[in-house]
Formats: structure tokens, sequence, C-alpha cells
């Protein structure tokens, strides 16, 4: 994708991800499965510069303002930033930390380009209060979500099915066969789901006591 929004109950995890997303985006030395980059070394010298955050082609905005509120004029600087060209890596990379503090003529300055930003460049947007951002903002993002109370346990059947999709998703559906594999695997998924569902209903109905 070319814009996230994370969200979670902590912000310095939420840091956390964004930054290993950044450094997985312009490592010289990636852990791949495939041809896709899945992990970081953590030891080239992009990945050191990322961590100690003094990368050319990696941006950070918070909130600074008395008011708290990431303002139009950090938003700025923040799109030209993002138009430059990359000096050091393969992608710009822009992190809005605290995505729900941009006021209405930030957030509307930046729309255009979360919608259609430059090649080779991401935005990552993160927020620990999505209820505030503005709908035109959420829209554009594919969201992911690091809150909930610790990890789920998965089982086998489920782990399985995560694998088969990870697997499609990763080839970058690139043609229209390719899609159709991957939307085939989610039906299949969604058609186990329903069965599930509609036995358990069934199961606890009072009519199945009787004939």
């Amino acid at each position: 994708g070319h814009a996230y929004l994370f969200l979670g109950d902590e912000v310095s995890e939420l840091e956390n991800v964004a930054r290993t997303l950044a450094k997985v985006l312009n490592c010289l030395q990636p852990r791949r499965v495939g041809k896709v980059a899945t992990d970081c070394c953590d030891g080239c010298v992009n990945c050191r510069k990322i961590e100690n955050a003094n990368h050319a082609d990696v941006h950070w905005v918070r909130p600074e303002s008395k008011s708290r509120v990431v303002t139009i004029e950090q938003m700025r600087g923040l799109m030209r930033e993002v138009y430059l060209k990359p000096t050091e890596a393969e992608y710009k990379v822009g992190v809005i930390v605290g995505a729900d503090r941009l006021n209405a003529s930030s957030a509307n300055a930046f729309l255009k380009t979360l919608e259609e930003p430059p090649a080779k460049s991401v935005l990552v947007l993160l927020s620990t209060e999505p209820q505030r951002l503005l709908e035109t903002i959420v829209s554009r993002c594919l969201r992911l979500s690091f809150g909930g109370a610790g990890a789920v346990r998965l089982d086998a059947a489920h782990r399985a099915w995560l694998d088969e999709f990870g697997e499609a998703a990763a080839n970058g559906q690139k043609s229209l066969l390719s899609r159709y594999r991957l939307l085939d695997v989610v039906a299949r998924r969604l058609a186990e789901t329903k069965k599930s569902v509609e036995e358990s209903l069934s199961g606890r109905s009072p009519l199945e006591q009787y004939e």
C-alpha cells in the first residue's frame, strides 16, 4: 500500500512498527520470502540511520504546537519532502504520529497527497484515538490494528489458512488470474466461516431438542 493507518493503544508501539516498516522498505540486506522483503537486517547503514532518526528519506511529524495539533505548516513541509526523489534509499517514508491531531485545514491540505502520493513513497499515520480522525483521511488508508488484549492463540487450521493467504498475497497480484486466486482463497474461508456459524447457531436452537 502507499498509505497506512496504524491503530493501537500505545503510541510508542505504533512508532516501533512504523520504524520497522521504514527499515524493511529501505534495508540493504532484507530477509526475503521469495522476492518479497519481509524483515530488515537491523545492521546495514540504512537500518541504523532510520533507528537513530537521522535518515534523509524518512520523515516524522509530531504534534508540536501549544494546542497539540499537527499544523498545516508541518504537513506542507512533509509534502515538500515526500515529493522530492529519495536521496539515500529506495523509498521516501513519511510518518505522522498522532494523526488524530490533524486539524481540518492540515487534513484537507494533505488529502490529495494521501490519495495519490508520488512513486516510491509510503505514508504511515499513527493514531490511538481513531474516532477523532476525519473519514476522508481514514478512507484513503489501509488500516491495521495493533490493539487488543494480548496475543490471540490460533488453531492449526487458522494458521494454515493464514499461511496460504500470505503466500498468495505476497506475489504482488500483477495478473488478473493471480487476483482471482487470491479472491478464491478469501471466498473459501468466508464460506467455511459461514458454515461454522450456521452450525453453531443451529446447535443452540431450542428446536434441535425435538425430532
